[in-house]
């Protein structure tokens, strides 16, 4: 039998110190300064340092560009790393209703250990298009569980409602967006790539 994971962060703040001390924990490990960490994000150092103290909240778009600046991905930052992984463990992931991070408009869950080989999410919120192009090297299948979300890739929008799923391997270029006013709640399950 298998270990349980530990229950996660009891409240909003709490869930944003442990985002923050991994960060800064990643990457003092890595001999980065504060400056350069967010001089390659595109942050303010202060902005940055208030949220290794767990006093701000990164957007899921700041967090890419987070995790990029310290060679690593979002899952792994925005998760617990279990001491160890045991062959055939078993891990478990209560309900919470805080997130460390969100999609700028929503919080995003993450249910698995970085050490998995898949990491599911749940996101929420209205999402917009505005911003930059995703492209990432894992695979990702997302699965529409409300709501209407229109993914927009290269080669075209496609509108996903309840029940719709799409895949895309990695490298491929992808939006997301909501119809103006709406809400949409999204599973989403991304490769974890080992190095």
């Amino acid at each position: 039998m298998g270990r349980r994971a530990p229950d996660g962060p009891a409240d909003p703040d709490e869930a944003a110190r442990a985002l923050g001390a991994r960060i800064r924990a990643l990457r003092t490990a890595r001999g980065a300064t504060l400056t350069e960490v967010a001089a390659e994000a595109q942050l303010s150092h202060s902005f940055l340092s208030q949220v290794e103290r767990g006093l701000e909240r990164l957007s899921m778009t700041s967090l890419f560009r987070v995790a990029q600046a310290l060679g690593t991905t979002q899952q792994a930052l925005l998760t617990e790393q279990p001491r160890e992984r045991s062959e055939g463990g078993f891990h478990l992931f209560r309900r919470q209703d805080d997130s460390a991070v969100d999609t700028e408009s929503g919080p995003v869950h993450v249910m698995a250990p970085p050490t998995g080989h898949f990491v599911p999410m749940i996101m929420i919120g209205p999402f917009g298009d505005e911003g930059p192009w995703w492209e990432h090297g894992e695979d990702e299948f997302v699965y529409v569980l409300d709501g209407v979300l229109v993914v927009v890739l290269d080669e075209g929008e496609h509108e996903l409602r309840a029940g719709d799923a799409t895949y895309y391997e990695g490298w491929v270029r992808h939006k997301w967006r909501t119809p103006e006013g709406e809400t949409s709640r999204v599973v989403v399950v991304k490769e974890q790539r080992r190095s």
